[in-house]
């Protein structure tokens, strides 16, 4: 494929789409920055304009994938009608990452997908895991969440359960398997009463909490990649 020169804003933006595809498709370890740049339609000299080496090209794709991930769990939680309900948060997220595969095999640390760079560097994981953590802190000090159970806490057996369900279907017998949406719905009424402070929020409470709070968190990703030096 010919080489053009394209604006850096675009050329990173290329790099990005080229990487998740081909990372997704094939794995980090078994792609290689020249079937990256090959595949975005420039050099591989420009890709190191760009970004460090491959890891932090890994990185930059992941952190997009995030804000994207997040956008989308907006948009799904905007059209939500009736009253909320954290059944009904977990749902939306839940569903927008079977949606983005590389989101999704963080979640589950798919090594194929992924592999060996988990086990080296643990920012990755720690990412989606400080994101749930930090929704948690602040809604229990809006009083929307019960507080004597620390944040991280929560965002450690939310982020537990949501693997649990995801990679169950890899291991039970599809004869005792419940359905996914029925599984998907019952845990979600679990969290709503085990979640529920000593004084409920006022209907409605809880959209008016989480939506603000997913979009300073996307707003904050795309910062992350925004505030970067381009080449």
């Amino acid at each position: 494929m010919p080489t053009a020169p394209f604006p850096a804003s675009d050329r990173r933006s290329r790099l990005l789409e080229a990487a998740s595809c081909l990372f997704a498709r094939w794995g980090f370890d078994k792609t290689s920055v020249e079937e990256i740049a090959a595949e975005a339609g420039i050099s591989k000299g420009a890709v190191y304009l760009e970004f460090q080496d491959k890891d932090a090209l890994l990185k930059a794709v992941v952190h997009r994938e995030f804000a994207r991930f997040l956008a989308n769990w907006i948009q799904r939680l905007e059209q939500e009608k009736g009253e909320w309900s954290f059944a009904r948060v977990f749902h939306h997220s839940l569903a927008v990452m079977e949606a983005s595969p590389l989101v999704k095999a963080l979640v589950t640390r798919d090594q194929r997908v992924y592999g060996d760079y988990l086990r080296r560097n643990r920012e990755l994981l720690d990412l989606g895991l400080g994101m749930r953590a930090g929704l948690f802190a602040r809604l229990q000090k809006a009083g929307a969440v019960r507080n004597d159970i620390p944040a991280a806490t929560l965002a450690y057996l939310l982020s537990v359960m949501t693997y649990g369900l995801i990679v169950s279907a890899e291991v039970f017998p599809e004869a005792t398997k419940a359905p996914f949406a029925e599984s998907l719905q019952a845990l979600g009424l679990l969290l709503d009463r085990a979640l529920a402070p000593a004084r409920p929020p006022a209907p409605n409470a809880v959209r008016a909490l989480v939506l603000p709070l997913i979009g300073e968190m996307q707003a904050a990703l795309c910062a992350v990649d925004t505030a970067r030096p381009r080449g």
